[in-house]
């Protein structure tokens, strides 16, 4: 019995005394990247980072956000140049964004993602986004209003994705995935810069539309709302829309509420052609005071009606710039095809490009409206 305990004393003792890390760096020695990107400037590409810089210890420690640039011949050793400058060992895995200026993206992304997928202490979960009209360095030198550091607010707004519609999400994997994945083409969300008070605020909008590794032209915020629906990325979000009752046109705001989307691809012989169904369920937010009976089942037929045809032609609108104008297939319509009907994909996947410019794409739009808040009738004033 005592030779059992003194074993268990012993195992004990030796587990404590023996515990602790192998390898290990003290924080103290590491500055710590919110974000990161790339600006170019031929024939080196700047690499600008911002770090959080501990100011005060223990609880009442805050971090404040510094913003360093160097330059060099690629992304990677641009990254380790920044240890230089920063006076301590770089910590990359909190990274929460990457930046890519319009510059590079037109030339070839490519030369972003690769070092950023062999590195082993970068993310494939961080948001890729694309500069429209300004360099990466300008955007991680504005000033947003309420936190500290813009690459926390860009975070901050993309979480926000599933009650607006202005841009589409993407990180570092999904957007691989779009490049390498048959019969489909990948975009990604812009960052503008705004005046707003006399400062320049960062902006979450639209997107970058590419055409394998190379970006080829901008979607706005209304035609990235429409590639959110048809991509079945739309889970909220409002719109306003000029619409008319009883021979008076009100500008209604509509909020999104769900939306089903189907697409089906349709071969005849050597005919091909798309089936676009998408089916809307919209709240009405505000009439602006405008005198609209959402009880009367007559008005609200013919509103839905109105909804529907817009929405109809907004749809053709925007097939009609990514076939014609851009020629890439952001919806994804030749990996429909390429998973459904393999046999026809095989045939066509050499020239894809010729039949997606060409490609007939029937539309069928249905709008509901399921809400109209708690009061369906309009505010009545006594004479």
């Amino acid at each position: 019995m005592k030779k059992g305990l003194a074993r268990i004393f012993l195992l004990c003792t030796m587990t404590i005394v023996t515990t602790g890390c192998w390898d290990y760096t003290e924080i103290e020695l590491r500055d710590l990247v919110m974000g990161a990107g790339v600006d170019a400037e031929d024939p080196k590409v700047i690499v600008i980072t911002e770090m959080a810089k501990s100011i005060g210890v223990g609880q009442e420690a805050e971090f404040e956000p510094v913003v360093l640039t160097t330059d060099a011949r690629s992304l990677t050793s641009g990254a380790h140049n920044l240890a230089n400058p920063a006076g301590m060992e770089i910590f990359w895995a909190h990274a929460q964004v990457f930046l890519v200026s319009e510059e590079v993206a037109r030339s070839s992304i490519l030369q972003v993602l690769e070092p950023i997928v062999r590195a082993r202490d970068l993310r494939s979960t961080m948001y890729l986004l694309v500069t429209k009209d300004c360099t990466v360095e300008e955007v991680f030198k504005s000033k947003p209003p309420l936190v500290d550091g813009v690459s926390r607010h860009l975070a901050s707004v993309i979480r926000l994705s599933d009650v607006t519609t202005d841009f589409i999400p993407q990180q570092v994997w999904r957007f691989i995935g779009d490049l390498s994945s048959p019969g489909i083409s990948g975009t990604l969300p812009g960052v503008e810069l705004v005046h707003e008070g006399g400062a320049l605020l960062p902006v979450v909008r639209g997107a970058a539309v590419f055409k394998l590794d190379r970006l080829i032209g901008w979607l706005s915020k209304e035609e990235t709302q429409i590639l959110a629906l048809l991509k079945g990325e739309s889970e909220g979000g409002f719109f306003v829309m000029d619409t008319e009752v009883k021979g008076n046109t009100f500008p209604i705001t509509y909020e999104f509420r769900g939306s089903q989307f189907q697409t089906k691809p349709s071969v005849d012989g050597e005919n091909l052609r798309m089936k676009v169904s998408l089916s809307l369920q919209l709240g009405v937010a505000g009439v602006k005071g405008a005198d609209v009976d959402f009880s009367d089942l007559a008005v609200v037929n013919d509103i839905e009606g109105q909804v529907s045809r817009s929405f109809t032609r907004r749809i053709r609108d925007f097939l009609g710039l990514i076939q014609e104008d851009y020629n890439s297939d952001i919806v994804g319509f030749g990996q429909l095809l390429w998973r459904q009907e393999p046999a026809i994909w095989r045939k066509v996947e050499s020239d894809w490009d010729a039949v997606f410019r060409d490609l007939p794409v029937d539309v069928d739009v249905d709008c509901r409206i399921s809400f109209t808040g708690f009061h369906a009738q309009p505010i009545k004033v006594r004479n």
